[in-house]
């Protein structure tokens, strides 16, 4: 008996040795996947910042391309007025007026693009409702340059919700600038992309639509996957919604979902 007992302790002692080898060689295993989930994430999240500097140039250089020629236009005016001594002195005065309000309009569409891609926002209190105007308003020149209308509905309801603003807006222009290609390959003359904010059981729920009549079915499931694109390459990196879905469910324990339905609005159906 004491012969079977040693051997059965020593087979005990060889695989309390063996299961002790291959938790290490899983820990360590563990920490390497970890490791190289996290530099894959960082590198997805790099290169969805570049695209979306390039996107934010593009918005300006929409927002400015108007105010730009209205103030070229109004100093050339007054010039040759001026010159040729026809100006009054209220056209002179009115004339600057204009100047000073284009200019006004240029210095607000830089705050409003400031901080967008702050890598040093803290987590606040913020209104969810004050965020989608914000992105309204720097994607409204592109929008209105590729006659998509963009309509806006919401309750008189406080939308708070806690996380870094700036990241949740970066999301929703993600997705908005998806719907404006989505529209723009439909080629209709009749494009809509309708925003809906309500609050259901203390969650803030956004619903957005677009009349791009849908998505193919093989497609749905692969939409939020990271490089995944039915754009030419040239066009999409397939990061933008990927990214969109890592913010609203890790930055805001959010969820995101993305189905194929019919809405309306203004008596007319849409897909």
């Amino acid at each position: 008996m004491d012969g079977n007992v040693y051997r059965l302790e020593r087979a005990l002692e060889l695989s309390s040795n063996e299961l002790r080898e291959l938790n290490d060689n899983l820990e360590k295993k563990i920490e390497f996947e970890v490791e190289q989930n996290r530099k894959k994430d960082e590198k997805i999240f790099n290169q969805s910042r570049s695209a979306a500097m390039g996107e934010m140039i593009g918005n300006i250089a929409h927002q400015w391309r108007q105010p730009l020629s209205a103030i070229s236009t109004t100093a050339t005016s007054m010039k040759l007025q001026l010159e040729l001594e026809i100006a009054s002195e209220e056209e002179i005065v009115d004339s600057y007026n204009h100047i000073l309000e284009y200019t006004h309009f240029l210095s607000q569409t830089i705050e409003d693009f400031r901080g967008f891609l702050d890598l040093n926002e803290e987590k606040q209190e913020f209104d969810v409702a004050s965020i989608i105007e914000k992105t309204m308003s720097i994607i409204r020149a592109v929008y209105k340059e590729n006659m998509i209308k963009i309509v806006y509905e919401k309750q008189s309801l406080a939308y708070k919700s806690i996380g870094m603003p700036n990241t949740l807006a970066q999301a929703f222009l993600n997705i908005l600038n998806n719907a404006k290609d989505a529209l723009n390959e439909t080629k209709s003359t009749d494009s809509k992309v309708l925003i809906r904010l309500d609050v259901e059981n203390g969650n803030n729920i956004i619903l957005i639509h677009d009349s791009a009549s849908g998505i193919k079915e093989e497609t749905l499931p692969k939409v939020f996957d990271p490089y995944f694109t039915t754009k030419h390459q040239s066009q999409g990196t397939g990061i933008g919604l990927y990214m969109s879905k890592n913010i609203i469910e890790n930055g805001f324990n959010g969820n995101i979902q993305v189905s194929n339905e019919e809405f309306e609005y203004e008596g007319k159906r849409y897909k």
